[in-house]
Parts: C-alpha cells; structure tokens; sequence
C-alpha cells in the first residue's frame, strides 16, 4: 500500500487543513518533524516504486528524450488558457521539476544568507512535505539565479547535483540525506562560470555524473546506493550538456559531450569506445543541448552561432563518423532539438527563431520568430504521443522564455500554431531586455509542471478537462492599436504618455528613447541614444521635456538623459548612480527629478541642470519605484523588501516608513486628489492606502502574475494595474471590484 502525505506545514510540521492552492512555504532551514497520526497508520510502510510511465522522473522525462508518451491530451489550447491545478512559492533556479509517484521534487536558491535546496511536493494538492536546504554562495557566479541541474529520482531515491557541485542522494519519502559529496572539495571539479548543469543519470547500480574534475575525472560513476566511487574517466573540460545512455554497436554506451569531445563511454566500467573532437572555442556555453540518436545518427546541436555535429554510428560495433558538420547553423541557446524519424529536425534557434533542418546535411528547410520572437529568445520543445517518434504525429509543446505555453503542428512543409497561454510568468531578471523564464517544464499524470523564480505551477493537459461547447461566447477582445518598432531588440521597458496625450515617450533596452505622434504613429527625432539600458521615462508637467534612465545590471554605468522635446536635442546627461536607476518622476511644479535605483537610493535633482539637490538612503533593497503627491509636498519610494518610504522632498528628510508588502513591491500611484496610494507586488497584489493615516484600506487580488504597473485615471475613479500576467485590469474604485480585463500583449506588461 501507498500512502501519500496530504499535510499543509504550519508551526511544528503537523497536518492543519488541505487547501488545494499553496502559496507558503516554510522558512528557510525549517525542520520539519514527521507528523504521528495513528498507531494504526505509523505501522503502513510509505514507499516509492520505480516511475511508471506517466511520470517525468528525471531530466528530459522518463527515457531521456523529451518525448510526452501520454494519451488523452488536449488537442487545442482554449482562448481562457489552462486550468491551473496548483501553485507552490518557491525561490529562484533555472533547474525543471522532476515528477514520481505522486511527488515533484524542484531545487532553489534562496539569498541573504545564500543557500541552496530541494523542495518535495505532494502532486495532488500542492503542499510541501518536505525540504532541505544548504549554504552555498553564488558569489562569482554569473546569470546566478539558481540551480541548473533538473533532479533524479530512481528506486526511491532522489539525486540533486547543485550549482557549485554539491551532490545530494535523499530518501525520496522524507528527505533523509542518505549520502553527500562536495565535487569541488572531493575531486577539484572545475565549475563553468555559469554553473553545474548537467543532469546525473542512472545506469544500473550507478549514478553517472559529469563531475568536471582534473585527473581524468571529467565524468564519474558512483554507487547510487552508497556513493561510493566506481570509476572515473576522461581529462576533458566541463560543459553543460547533460549525457544519455544509448544501446547502438552491441552495446550500452553512455554518450557525454564535453567542452572538448563527443565521447562513447562504457557506463559500466568508464572505458572510453570513441571521441569526436567539438571543441568550445567562444564559451563552454556552446555545448548545452543534450546529444539525440535516431537511428544510426547522432545530433549535437551547438550554441551561439558555433555550428552542429552529426554522427553515423556504426551498427556493429561501438564507433561513429562524421557525417557533417556545420560552422555556424544550426545553433540553438540551449534548447535540446527534436528529432524524429524521418530526413528532418526541430530546433529554437539562437537568433530567437525556431527552424526546420535537412538531417542529411544541416540545411535550412524553413525557420520563423513565432514561438521565441524575441533576439537570442529560447524555448524548450516536447513532442507529444506515440508518433513523437516518427514524426507522423507532428504535434509538440513548446514552452517559450516568456512563460508561455504553444500547441504547434510541425513538418517539413511549414508549421501551425493551434493554441497557446501564458503558463507561467517570466520573472528571471538577468537579461538587458526584460525578465525571461528558462527551465524546462515537466510532463506527467497529463499535467505540465512549469517554475520561475517565485513559483512552481501544475496545469491540467487532460482532453477530458476541456469539453468543446460550440455554444460558449468568444472571449472578449479589445480594440488597440500597436505602436510599432518597439518589438525585440527595441522593447519598451519604460512608457510614459505627455500631459496633452499628444506624445508618446518609450525607453528601450538598447539605449533609444522614442518619441511617438499618437495621431499617426510618426516618431520624432531624438539625436542620440543612451549607452545603457533605459528603464524609467517621464515627461515634465509642461511636456515640454523628457527624462530618461537606466543601466545594466553587471556594471556601474547608470545615466540620466533630459532632453528637449521640440528642439529635439539633449539638454544634459550624468552618470547618476553607483548602480541601474529603476525609476525616474518629475515634481509636478517641474523643478525636481527623483530617481530611485538598485544601489538603495533615491535621488533628487535640479531638472534644469541635474546637478544633484538630495541623496535619500535608508532603503535596504533596489528601489523599483518613486511618486510625487499631486501637492508636490511628499515623495513615495517603494523597494525591493516591500517597504514604503515617504520624503519631504524640500529637505530630504524621511517622514515615515511601512511595510506595504511581504513580497517586492514593484510600482507605486497617487490617486489625483492624493488622498489614496497604491501599490502592486510580485505577491499578484495590489494594495490601497490611505495616505494620511498610512494605513491599508484594501487589497485588489485576481491578477496571476507580478502587479509592475499602477496607475489612477484622472478623474480617480479607476485603477488600471498592469501586469506579467500579459493583462491589465481596471478597477471600479467605489466598489473595488475588477470593472475589465484588457489583453492584447504577448509578455509581461512593465509600465
């Protein structure tokens, strides 16, 4: 007999209630005791068996090859998108999720301290039965977000290998650490400077990993049981493509590609049967996608424009040759390709599009900006059903960076979109040009698992959940127009609108300001650009001038810009702040600029010199957000640890400070008569307060992703938050209900 844990943690561990939706989550380092039920129930033993075949027990899914085998799946994404099953609060990390026997198991990063862990969910509900949890500083680590490698869970066992090589066995039921090793301090494994991320694997009575280590220990196999070492072999760099284990030649062979070689291992002894030279030259970050067989072909799809690799092997023994090799195309970002039976193959590429390729020779059969669209976007791709194999079916999955979930049909002669949804929002924040989502999802029980950095989400992909009713209205629309070149490259980050509703002004993440005719869509000229990402535009009360912000987030080169609108000419640029200005508004007599920035800072300025009047501190986090009272009398900062500051702006001095919420608080708004204040939060939030007393009035719940955005109309009685949910909503400020729902964007909407 099974028996699942259903508890929900709260104080010391025991079982409170059942609520299908998880939002919490214990402290950090929290033990977590075992609950006693009954005499009875403490003698049923709780055991977890070998995955079935609907579950996704392991990068890549059940036989490592991306391919969702389950029946009964939807055929058609509905306009309202997926039913959401649950949703569990989770910290950062780019590892996916691993499902088996009614659990998923997700490792994470949380900072201040930095530590790193695992978190094991029940499948049905979404609550945490347990988790661990260890430290592990990120320090030097670039794109630090998290965890790399997806977990590994064989024979009720659970294998995590960590970003700095910290490699855990836990008893999958409890999450007793059965064995552990430190890579680094046990072998001197080398760590690629974005992190470990090659999956372990099971072969037998072993756990292979790609250990990186010198002394021939590139990889190494260890007793999954004991981890004992069992062999080691190769002196190669490390990479970060995962390996996988194939029967070709009369043999088992495991396949790794490393920073040096696509080699064939004996994965039972480490003989090494044959190499094939692919060296990183650019970045060790060329080598991600995991090797795929078809047949008697093996395909290495590199990185950044660093060409492919395909290999004939040889059907009676275990080698390869070289069948053709490309100096640039294809080249995904780390995407693993699809590649059926047949003469073709799938790929994201890593321009951002999305291509068909000639098996035999590498060339370009079609390619489209549909389902990324976005300069070096990404997607993960996951073909569905038996014909996955063959590519008779055509059907696949496609997860992209912006959290969205695509249905596609796919062959040689071209492609179809049937369908797609925003599935989870986009909130890894390491890109110039917005916040991106990149592990992969999983795939079991006809469910699809999918994480950011703040959440892990289960939606339903069963046919049965999704009854066709022919009589159903359309969803609802709304009539917009779309400003162009301001997709990609040129996204806006920054949007303002001038105080007569002529002039649009956008900043984008390549350093432009826009200057946009509302009537006809005309731009006009602004003769320089910013040498940094800008985030933050507002127009002077006259609208007469623009100010414009930014920076990067990897160096201190933060720059404000004022420029003159009708002369179409910069008045004045300084350097700023010591870090990325998040947030720029002018004072509404016109004479004072306020920025607020990731250096915990706000800042006031002249703005007709912007020589600098006050320097505001006492913020602990990155301040995302500043607003002047219609009064001109305070200024409101808002920050990162979801506190709210208020300044008299004439002295600079701090007048009071308040929590406003648990999680970052990202945008802040004046209502026009400065009696109320609003705030929207990564907590999918937005709050109301009343400005005198500082005290909360009410909070507006029903977006499903970060609130970036607030913004009262003129008259003050409506709201409009906008957020990576994709929608914006209007609020009804006299009965605080939700009045409508605006959609129309395909990614999170920042200002």
């Amino acid at each position: 007999m099974i028996l699942r844990h259903q508890t929900r943690l709260h104080g010391d561990g025991c079982s409170l209630d059942n609520s299908s939706v998880q939002r919490g989550r214990p402290t950090s380092g929290q033990a977590i005791p075992r609950c006693v039920f009954t005499a009875c129930l403490a003698a049923i033993s709780f055991t977890i068996s070998p995955a079935n075949a609907d579950d996704w027990p392991q990068w890549r899914g059940t036989q490592r090859d991306g391919v969702l085998r389950e029946s009964g799946i939807l055929t058609e994404i509905p306009q309202q998108g997926v039913k959401i099953r649950w949703r569990t609060k989770i910290h950062q990390g780019y590892s996916g999720p691993a499902v088996a026997d009614g659990r998923v198991f997700v490792t994470d990063r949380r900072i201040d301290p930095d530590r790193e862990g695992i978190i094991c969910i029940d499948d049905s509900n979404g609550e945490i039965l347990w988790q661990h949890d260890y430290p592990c500083e990120y320090a030097d680590m670039e794109y630090g977000n998290g965890p790399r490698a997806t977990p590994t869970i064989h024979d009720g066992k659970v294998y995590t290998l960590g970003t700095k090589g910290h490699l855990f066995c836990y008893d999958a039921t409890d999450g007793k650490i059965i064995w552990q090793k430190d890579l680094v301090a046990d072998y001197e494994a080398r760590i690629p400077r974005y992190g470990v991320s090659a999956a372990p694997i099971i072969e037998g009575d072993l756990l292979i990993v790609m250990v990186g280590a010198k002394e021939d220990a590139a990889v190494m196999a260890f007793d999954r049981s004991t981890g004992e070492e069992r062999w080691r072999t190769l002196g190669d760099r490390p990479a970060y493509s995962a390996p996988i284990i194939i029967d070709h030649g009369g043999v088992r062979q495991l396949i790794a590609w490393t920073a040096e070689n696509v080699c064939s291992i004996d994965p039972t002894s480490g003989k090494v049967h044959w190499q094939s030279p692919f060296k990183a030259t650019f970045d060790d970050a060329q080598v991600v996608a995991s090797p795929v067989l078809r047949g008697d072909r093996l395909l290495c799809v590199g990185a950044w424009y660093r060409g492919s690799l395909m290999l004939r092997l040889d059907p009676g023994k275990p080698a390869a040759e070289v069948l053709w090799r490309t100096k640039k195309a294809p080249s995904t970002t780390f995407a693993t390709p699809w590649f059926p039976e047949g003469e073709h193959l799938y790929t994201p590429l890593t321009d951002g599009g999305f291509g068909c390729f000639l098996a035999e020779t590498g060339d370009e059969v079609w390619s489209t900006f549909d389902y990324t669209g976005e300069r070096t976007g990404t997607a993960h791709i996951t073909p569905i059903g038996e014909g996955a194999a063959d590519g008779s079916g055509g059907r696949a999955f496609i997860f992209n960076q912006k959290g969205q979930l695509i249905l596609v049909k796919l062959s040689p002669d071209g492609h179809e979109e049937i369908g797609r949804c925003l599935l989870v929002e986009a909130t890894a924040g390491y890109r110039p040009q917005g916040p991106i989502a990149w592990s992969h999802p999983a795939y079991a029980n006809r469910n699809v698992y999918a994480r950011n950095d703040r959440e892990l989400v289960c939606a339903s992909l069963a046919a049965a959940d999704y009854p066709i009713d022919p009589d159903a209205p359309a969803l609802q629309t709304t009539s917009s127009r779309t400003l162009k070149g301001l997709e990609g490259r040129k996204a806006a980050l920054g949007v303002a609108i001038s105080p007569d509703g002529k002039i649009t002004a956008a900043g984008t993440w390549i350093g432009e300001v826009k200057l946009i005719n509302n009537a006809d869509g005309s731009e006009l000229p602004v003769p320089k650009k910013h040498r940094v990402t800008i985030d933050d535009v507002a127009f002077s009360p006259d609208g007469n001038r623009v100010v414009s912000a930014g920076g990067n987030e990897f160096q201190k080169n933060a720059e404000i810009v004022l420029w003159d609108i009708a002369a179409g000419k910069e008045l004045a640029r300084i350097p700023g702040h010591e870090n990325k200005i998040y947030a720029v508004a002018f004072s509404p007599d016109g004479k004072t600029i306020a920025t607020g920035s990731a250096d915990r800072t706000v800042k006031l300025w002249d703005s007709t010199t912007l020589q600098e009047r006050a320097l505001l501190s006492g913020h602990a986090d990155a301040v995302l957000s500043v607003v002047f009272s219609p009064d001109g009398k305070s200024l409101v900062s808002v920050d990162w640890s979801g506190a709210v500051r208020v300044w008299n702006p004439a002295d600079g001095s701090e007048v009071a400070s308040f929590k406003g919420h648990d999680e970052e608080i990202l945008s802040v708004a004046f209502s026009p008569d400065g009696k109320t204040l609003a705030t929207g939060s990564t907590d999918w939030t937005v709050k109301l307060w009343d400005f005198a007393t500082r005290k909360q009035r009410s909070v507006l719940e029903g977006h499903r992703g970060a609130v970036y955005s607030v913004a009262f109309s003129p008259d003050g009685n409506t709201l409009a938050s906008g957020s990576g949910d994709q929608t914006i909503k209007l609020w009804d400020l006299a009965t605080e209900r939700e009045r409508r729902i605006l959609r129309g964007h395909d990614s999170g909407i920042t200002d």
